[in-house]
């Protein structure tokens, strides 16, 4: 649908080239984290050790008995199952343990089962273990709180890019030799062992001179100005000359303000209509519009959930037309019971009755 050669991007292109594609941020957000654990063969190794706990145990009735508590499975998909996952092991860690320490030295199980509870339980039993277990519950859980921010409905694509920004900067602070201590003694305190069995030592970082700064990486950043240039080249029929300059001067209206400014897209259009200012910045208004383009298809995805529910194997032969009355009711589940269905029947009953037969 998106591809940029033979999709409907490239279709749409076609009829309009000043169109802009915008990806599904929440999609987006999922698609770095796949990459970024793919390209780790360690948190690769940690992620399929959580689906083989959870396959073991969901094998058997029995082995669930045994278990006693809730492991999460995973979803390529939705790194939401990911986070709830990571989230069980960590809280249900000793149980854990204990159950597979409970099948392995059981001589009735069957010599199939008590090798893989040994098997699970030997990877468990390690420090680098617990310790990509509360490292990446951390991430996760930021991760997931983040998507599911990305999920609203309300947002712009201003408020995704601070989502973003945010997320980063919280990852890259993780990267410290403070995080890695306090994460290192609490998976000490998890997993009662005090050695990492890898023997590869940690890389030394060199230590700085006084007249050195952080070693950050730098950014060049354009000025206000110049970034209404950028967008006024790129749509000249739109936007006029005197662009950049609005903006400057709709940058100083804000800053007068002071706190009540607003601070997204959406509120700033609904300022200038607030306080009748479309007039005196109208192109400032359009290129707020601009910005005003969708940037998830999760409510889309909904839909197409209620239509799976409304057609099931007792509908396969429903109309296309009801198959939509059914579920505009299915998705307006809020709306439909407040609806008064006396007038619609009076007037079905109406029309019935002057049917000639």
């Amino acid at each position: 649908m998106s591809g940029s050669y033979a999709g409907l991007q490239a279709k749409i292109k076609e009829a309009n080239p000043l169109a802009k594609f915008v990806p599904c941020s929440a999609h987006s957000l999922n698609l770095v984290g796949t990459n970024a654990v793919d390209c780790c063969t360690q948190a690769v190794l940690f992620f399929n050790l959580l689906q083989n706990v959870y396959t073991f145990f969901t094998a058997s009735t029995h082995r669930w008995k045994v278990l006693n508590a809730s492991v999460k499975g995973l979803s390529e998909t939705r790194w939401s199952a990911r986070d709830d996952a990571c989230q069980s092991q960590n809280k249900n860690w000793s149980l854990i343990i204990n159950a597979l320490n409970l099948m392995n030295n059981d001589d009735t199980e069957k010599t199939l089962t008590r090798n893989e509870a040994s098997g699970i339980l030997n990877k468990l039993n390690n420090l680098e273990t617990a310790f990509l277990s509360i490292f990446w519950g951390q991430i996760l859980h930021r991760f997931n709180l983040t998507s599911k921010k990305l999920q609203g409905i309300n947002i712009d694509l201003g408020v995704v890019c601070e989502l973003y920004k945010s997320l980063i900067t919280y990852i890259i602070d993780l990267r410290s030799d403070k995080n890695y201590e306090y994460f290192k003694q609490c998976a000490i305190e998890k997993s009662k062992i005090k050695q990492f069995q890898s023997c590869t030592k940690r890389l030394k970082i060199r230590k700085q001179f006084f007249d050195e700064g952080p070693s950050k990486e730098t950014t060049v950043e354009y000025s206000d100005f110049k970034n209404a240039e950028i967008l006024q080249n790129e749509y000249k029929d739109d936007l006029s000359t005197l662009f950049a300059n609005e903006c400057v001067h709709f940058r100083s209206h804000l800053l007068s303000i002071g706190d009540e400014a607003p601070k997204t897209i959406q509120d700033m259009c609904g300022f200038l209509r607030k306080n009748d200012l479309i007039g005196m910045y109208p192109y400032k208004d359009v290129s707020l519009r601009m910005l005003l383009c969708p940037v998830s298809n999760c409510s889309t995805e909904r839909s197409f959930s209620c239509l799976k529910r409304v057609k099931t194997y007792l509908r396969s032969c429903i109309s296309a037309e009801r198959l939509s009355d059914l579920a505009i009711m299915n998705i307006e589940s809020d709306v439909t019971p407040k609806t008064e269905f006396d007038d619609i029947i009076n007037e079905f009953a109406t029309l019935q009755s002057r049917r000639k037969i």
